[in-house]
């Protein structure tokens, strides 16, 4: 009988800038468990994963936002 060990999920607060209007706003994202999925900021940074998260203003409507800051993750993977 073998052991499992756990994997939990990064969770990422996006702080983003709106680039039409000038509001910051946050989007908190999951990665999905795995193995090549990033676990801090700096991973996220470097992975394809901020391509694929849409992002658009409540406000003013436009999807043109810059990324202001990373919170969140798990520093060690544990």
């Amino acid at each position: 009988m073998g052991l499992a060990a756990l994997r939990s999920s990064a969770w990422f607060t996006l702080h983003i800038r709106c680039e039409n209007c000038m509001r910051d706003s946050e989007k908190v994202v999951q990665m999905p468990t795995g193995d090549d999925v990033p676990r801090d900021a700096e991973e996220l940074i470097e992975s394809v994963y901020l391509e694929s998260i849409p992002f658009r203003c409540q406000p003013c409507g436009s999807v043109i936002g810059r990324l202001v800051g990373i919170t969140g993750g798990n520093a060690y993977g544990y």
